[in-house]
């Protein structure tokens, strides 16, 4: 597994998803995916189901994907000069 690059390495874990892995976490949109290494050219054995192989992806909770982009939306506040 390539741990090269971990942005909010706290709420997501690395896991190795096949495709048919992969389809069943995009369809319960209870997570957020994205891959880990886009250059990525071996694949592993998915670590859900353990007899397909895949590449390596960051999977976090939807919940906390969604607290993540409101906390970047609210960083910016104006200064309104009277």
């Amino acid at each position: 597994m390539s741990r090269s690059y971990a942005r909010n390495a706290n709420t997501a874990s690395l896991m190795t998803l096949c495709p048919v892995c992969l389809n069943s976490f995009q369809d319960a949109k209870k997570a957020f995916l994205r891959r880990a290494d886009v250059h990525q050219q071996t694949k592993d054995v998915c670590t859900y189901c353990q007899t397909r192989y895949g590449f390596d992806y960051y999977v976090q909770p939807a919940a906390a994907h969604r607290d993540t982009i409101r906390r970047k939306v609210r960083t910016y506040v104006a200064a309104s000069h009277h």
